[in-house]
């Protein structure tokens, strides 16, 4: 499994490297070939546009979190050796190794960069022309330009992460001893390397009760605790993610009074014949210039094109082009920071799932915890993955699309008198696509609050991840044909010690009863106690012996 997980990242690293290198030969290719317009034209429609870039975001979306899942495997191993490692998923970009190269702050730094390099880029990668702003856009074909500056931005986005994606491989071949993101298979291997051990006496402790001393009889607790109770970055996620839904919900705001007032305007102008003020709100997905229904605000990137002065300073159009993509990367770098950061509370929840599956208030409702999964698996049978992977793809878009990015050619803009100066990018915000987009970011951070505060129901110690407390709780590796354990009371395989019970695990869930929800556990203490399954425990260095490993 180890050899084929690690196989599976080679490959993944590989695609990168590959669509990096067709990113960045192509966009030089246009480029060089077509140095006036910084572009490739075709004739699609302006929803296979949107479908497109769609498709292209879910591409993006797989292929970096292909990618940086190696970067989150070398930093797991790299704390270890360190001495560091406490839980199974770490914060990647923001916890670096003080040893390691690819893990080191700057790459951290370094590989951030990339990573909103990549989405910016993706997001303005399909230009219209201005003319289309002030068309009704139907299916009709429109000219749409392939920007050749997004795509070696994207190319240099996706090259960069797969560099630091390739140092960590070739790095952690010695470091790494298995690549699976499961936490028992990680709690074992830690175990066998030696710097984690079983601790007897703690067999009814959750991670929550990771400080309290051995051998204290405990009651089950019905409920376990959350997740924003043990780790303190959480609250600072949360806050992060509500402050970008107020953002927003302002930036809506702010788009709508501009709309609004830019219609009331110039309403008498255009010789409007309803009763002023005449605009309205609505939610129309496409731009509208109407001037008793706009809903674009348009920034040039130029300031010749923003205040209408020919004679204002410009800039030129390649600079323009480079522009346009730093400012789109720019907006959207806070909601990308922000998805990466649900993903310590997707894959603690995902953790603390794997684990959970070894115990059921009744036998047949457990389906045994893996002791070994494949990662690629498991992203796809955990429902908060897939919602994460679909909100990064979807945000990233809508963002893209609520900026709706068009070059114009020529001096004079469609529709009206005004100079915008020569061939020049347009940012057209479209308050309609915003007020989306603040529906999904508020989603994004209901779903984020649901993970922190949820406490998971049972008797079954949380761990979270936790890799001593797992150990604490597991005391016989030995799995079935399944590769499959159980945990339960374990009392009747023991001799009872002052009313005190027993949980552990087995790799037969026959041998497990209920666990006694009105009596204090606490764990076998004594050398003769622990010589249980397979794993047997010495007691001159406390150090597990192994009969089997997955």
């Amino acid at each position: 499994m180890a050899t084929a997980t690690r196989t599976g990242c080679i490959a993944t690293v590989s695609i990168g490297a590959i669509l990096s290198l067709l990113c960045l030969i192509s966009g030089t290719y246009i480029l060089k070939t077509n140095p006036a317009k910084l572009g490739a034209f075709l004739s699609i429609s302006s929803k296979a546009k949107e479908a497109l870039a769609l498709v292209i975001n879910f591409a993006l979306t797989l292929c970096i979190d292909g990618m940086m899942f190696v970067h989150s495997v070398s930093l797991r191993w790299t704390l270890y050796h360190e001495g560091r490692l406490e839980y199974n998923t770490n914060i990647r970009l923001f916890t670096s190794s003080k040893t390691v190269g690819p893990n080191r702050w700057y790459m951290n730094v370094v590989a951030l960069f990339f990573l909103v390099l990549s989405y910016g880029s993706s997001s303005v990668l399909f230009l219209s022309d201005e003319t289309t702003l002030f068309l009704e856009m139907g299916d009709h074909g429109n000219p749409v330009m392939i920007n050749a500056t997004a795509l070696v931005g994207l190319g240099l986005g996706l090259a960069g992460q797969a560099a630091v994606a390739g140092w960590c491989l070739a790095s952690g071949c010695k470091l790494v001893p298995t690549w699976s993101s499961n936490p028992l298979n990680t709690t074992l291997a830690a175990i066998r390397k030696g710097n984690f051990a079983h601790r007897p006496g703690r067999c009814m402790l959750s991670v929550h009760q990771k400080y309290l001393r051995p051998n204290q009889g405990v009651y089950p607790a019905g409920k376990q605790g959350s997740i924003l109770q043990i780790q303190r970055s959480v609250r600072y996620i949360l806050a992060l993610l509500w402050a970008l839904v107020i953002l927003a919900i302002a930036w809506t705001v702010a788009m709508v009074t501009m709309s609004m007032s830019y219609g009331n305007q110039y309403a008498p102008i255009e010789g409007v014949t309803e009763p002023l003020p005449c605009w309205r709100f609505g939610i129309n997905w496409n731009p509208d210039i109407s001037v008793c229904s706009i809903n674009v605000v348009t920034l040039v990137m130029s300031q010749s094109g923003n205040t209408y002065k020919p004679n204002s300073a410009t800039i030129s159009y390649g600079a323009g082009a480079v522009l346009c993509v730093v400012f789109v990367c720019l907006v959207q770098s806070s909601q990308t920071i922000g998805l990466h950061c649900v993903e310590l509370l997707v894959n603690l929840s995902r953790d603390e799932g794997a684990w959970r599956q070894a115990y059921g208030e009744k036998k047949q409702e457990a389906p045994g915890a893996q002791l070994s999964t494949n990662p690629f698996r498991a992203a796809l049978s955990s429902w908060e993955n897939i919602f994460l992977f679909v909100a990064k793809a979807m945000l990233h878009w809508v963002m893209g699309q609520s900026m709706f990015v068009s070059v114009a050619f020529g001096d004079e803009t469609p529709g009206n008198n005004a100079t915008y100066g020569p061939n020049t990018f347009l940012v057209a915000m479209i308050y309609s696509r915003l007020f989306f987009f603040s529906i999904l970011a508020f989603f994004l951070a209901t779903f984020a609050t649901y993970l922190a505060l949820k406490r998971s129901r049972g008797c079954q110690p949380a761990t979270l991840g936790h890799l001593q407390t797992l150990a604490d709780l597991i005391d016989d590796w030995k799995t079935d044909k399944n590769g499959r354990i159980w945990w339960g009371d374990k009392t009747r395989l023991l001799e009872a010690d002052g009313g005190l019970r027993h949980a552990g695990t087995s790799w037969d869930k026959k041998m497990l009863s209920p666990v006694c929800t009105v009596a204090r556990y606490a764990g076998a203490r004594t050398e003769s106690e622990l010589k249980i399954g397979s794993v047997s425990y010495r007691a001159n260095n406390g150090r597990p012996r192994y009969s089997r490993f997955m």
